[in-house]
């Protein structure tokens, strides 16, 4: 048997008819149900965004804009909101298309009280239960993100036990990537989250590059400078589980190493075509890679990284990046 609800469900009643809508109204209030009546699909709209109503009750064929149409629209707002479609048509079309567009009950009219009581109760039980489960999914989803970050922070902690330069380089390019980014205009929490998410695995895929070619000394020979460039593709393919909860930072360390001019790799695009976050590392990650000391030489100074980055807008980077990095550079570290 449906229960009703711990407390008393809030119902929008939406009909032209003023014998149905009173039938309903009283009906409905009698049942221990609050009850707002209006008679067509706009005033619905309006009270819909005054209020907040466990369901509605609505005719299809109503003055003006028809109850499918007003189905719709909440649909694009709402898609959890219970909603039980009456009608005088005896058309399994009509039902067809209202549970289409997302109608959890579809009546005949006349309907008695009691008929609407138990199709209310019951669409708001089957949206409960729904909730829950959805409650448990994410749940269980967010679990398995947390899992999956740990095995990765693992495997980071790898990287950084044997090249301590890829530890201190991963969280300032991280640093500098996500600070150019908050510079930049329409930039919300999740694009600046996957930013510094992907700057921070953006050398992950190095945990597949041997040691002897990591730490070599001198210059790489061609097979070896081949083998570095696979970094970003095993680093996406790292990543691949993360693709549900952060879509982008997969592309954002496969493509990395791209150039403004389509001379990186591992796919040569160019320009725009690089995802943001990449154009953003590329920058960052020069930056830090100029001001470090790495095994084949010394750290130069801030200024020399600055030329670098300004000479190479438009080839190696985004011109429309580089003014951002003028603009921040003075706030990044450089030793030198």
């Amino acid at each position: 048997m449906i229960q009703k609800s711990t407390h008393n469900p809030y119902v929008l009643v939406v009909e032209d008819d003023p014998d149905q809508s009173r039938l309903l109204e009283v009906g409905l209030g009698q049942q221990g149900f609050r009850v707002t009546a209006v008679r067509d699909a706009r005033s619905a709209l309006h009270r819909l965004t005054l209020e907040r109503f466990d369901v509605v009750v609505s005719d299809l064929n109503l003055p003006g804009m028809h109850g499918d149409e007003l189905l719709r629209l909440i649909r694009n707002v709402d898609k959890k909101l219970p909603f039980i479609m009456l009608t005088g048509e005896n058309d399994v079309d009509v039902a067809v298309r209202a549970v289409r567009d997302g109608a959890d009950e579809y009546l005949m009219k006349p309907a008695s009280v009691g008929k609407v009581v138990q199709h209310i109760l019951s669409a708001m039980d089957r949206r409960r239960r729904s909730a829950d489960q959805d409650r448990k999914l994410r749940n269980a989803d967010m679990a398995q993100l947390k899992a999956f970050m740990s095995g990765v922070q693992a495997l980071v902690n790898s990287l950084e036990t044997k090249d301590e330069y890829t530890r201190n380089h991963s969280k300032k390019v991280a640093q500098i990537a996500l600070m150019m980014a908050q510079q930049l205009p329409g930039m919300d929490k999740r694009q600046l989250r996957e930013i510094r998410v992907g700057a921070w695995l953006h050398d992950i895929g190095k945990i597949g590059i041997p040691l002897t070619i990591l730490h070599k000394e001198g210059k790489l020979n061609d097979e070896e400078w081949e083998e570095v460039k696979k970094h970003t593709i095993y680093g996406a393919r790292i990543l691949e589980p993360l693709a549900k909860h952060y879509p982008h930072v997969q592309a954002i360390v496969r493509h990395e190493h791209e150039r403004w001019d389509g001379g990186g790799y591992p796919d040569g695009l160019a320009g725009t075509d690089i995802p943001l976050g990449s154009r953003l590392i590329m920058i960052a990650d020069t930056y830090d890679a100029i001001c470090s000391t790495r095994p084949y030489r010394k750290a130069k100074s801030r200024e020399f990284a600055l030329k670098v980055i300004q000479e190479g807008a438009g080839t190696q980077f985004d011109p429309s990046l580089v003014p951002v990095f003028e603009q921040t550079y003075h706030e990044f570290p450089c030793p030198v």
